[in-house]
């Protein structure tokens, strides 16, 4: 397609765009991404970290095009790749991943809701006249056939993008990975996605990227309680009838704030306490690697109860006791690599993915989490009590 229009990108440099992409730009439904911020409540501790879905999606757009090119498809087969770059975030939610808990506890996820978007709205009539069928970009994105490992799986183009462009904004130095290097080393392989051998070092660098920004940056222990404070205080509005999920799900990151600064009770003070940076403090902690995992499920299916066994038993009123177990998240480690004729995974043919992977699992810490002027009460806390690592123990709290 012709190029009409282009964009300058602090990450990507030059974005080019046919009239079909600046038709889709130019919708309400991807335009609303502006007001959505790539990384939540994260400007709280990395204070130009104000970046958006929006241009993120347009770099992930950028990079999907690039290995259409690489691999061999035809301009169609291209256009659609990069048409579902663009498109693969249009169902997030305010505040991005931050509220993605909320939708799980609702049964959805933000993909989801792109699909919804991508087949019943506007974005279906301006992809239909142009020869492209809308579930077949649905299909992209929810990781259905193989082109769509370009977009979603181990090492993909989405993940290539944020890691480089949350660095960037973050103003730290782990963003220096050779995106080229790694674009021109994939392949499809039976439905998976191949790294061939000498691409091994760069995803290597993507590797220990992605690790230390998990650690000092999406990890860091001020995001995680301010975000914990911030999904309380959501969940206690659509508990209370105050916010709808289908009111929710319109939102963008103005509209939500500002509904839950006029909330009222609880959500409304936790707000509060968000915007003026009163926050509250970690009263316990336990590395990951130091509970079962069947506690680990337990407590995502349970955390609200043993939340209020604890507050009770402390005399502190409900809600302001949080827990916060973090989801790990390894993929990256499962990523296939043409090692000399056999595929094998990456964390068997790289001491460093290995060692990487081991780091990532012994940093990971559960949290609980009380204001400061409760803090005290925690000096006596026996985790005994409420933190027994087997099913049988926990049953008598929930």
């Amino acid at each position: 397609m012709k190029p009409v229009k282009t964009i300058r990108d602090p990450i990507h440099g030059t974005i080019v765009l046919s009239e079909l992409e600046l038709e889709l730009i130019d919708t309400p439904q991807l335009q609303r991404l502006r007001h959505i911020k790539q990384n939540g409540l994260c400007y709280l501790i990395y204070p130009a970290m104000n970046s958006t879905r929006f241009e993120h999606s347009l770099g992930v757009m950028q990079l999907a095009k690039l290995a259409g090119k690489h691999l061999g498809l035809d301009d169609d087969e291209t256009i659609k790749l990069g048409i579902a770059g663009l498109l693969h975030d249009i169902g997030h939610c305010a505040f991005s991943h931050t509220s993605d808990e909320i939708l799980l506890r609702m049964g959805h996820h933000h993909e989801e809701n792109s699909s919804h978007i991508i087949e019943n709205t506007e974005i279906s009539d301006i992809l239909g006249k142009n020869g492209i069928e809308p579930k077949d970009v649905s299909d992209l994105i929810h990781g259905r056939g193989n082109l769509a490992k370009v977009i979603s799986s181990e090492i993909d183009v989405d993940k290539m993008d944020y890691l480089i462009r949350d660095a960037y904004y973050a103003g730290v130095a782990y963003g220096v990975i050779d995106l080229e290097r790694i674009i021109y080393g994939m392949k499809i392989v039976d439905g998976d996605m191949v790294i061939e051998r000498r691409s091994l070092e760069a995803v290597e660098s993507l590797l220990i990227s992605r690790n230390m920004m998990y650690q000092t940056v999406y990890r860091h222990h001020t995001k995680r309680i301010a975000e914990a404070m911030f999904r309380h205080a959501l969940v206690d509005m659509m508990d209370n009838k105050k916010l709808s999920y289908e009111e929710f799900i319109q939102l963008d990151d103005i509209d939500l704030v500002y509904r839950m600064r006029s909330s009222g009770g609880y959500s409304e003070e936790i707000t509060r306490r968000i915007d003026e940076r009163k926050l509250f403090k970690i009263v316990f902690q336990e590395h990951i690697s130091a509970i079962e995992e069947n506690f680990r499920e337990d407590m995502n299916d349970s955390s609200t109860k043993i939340e209020d066994a604890i507050a009770k038993d402390f005399g502190i009123e409900k809600g302001y006791v949080l827990l916060d177990m973090p989801e790990t998240k390894l993929s990256e480690f499962k990523v296939l690599v043409d090692f000399e004729g056999e595929l094998k995974r990456i964390d068997e043919v790289s001491s460093l993915a290995k060692s990487l992977e081991k780091s990532e699992q012994e940093k990971m810490t559960f949290c609980i989490y009380a204001p400061k002027k409760e803090t005290e009460k925690f000096k006596k806390f026996n985790p005994e009590k409420y933190i027994e690592f087997s099913q049988t123990r926990l049953a008598k709290f929930v």
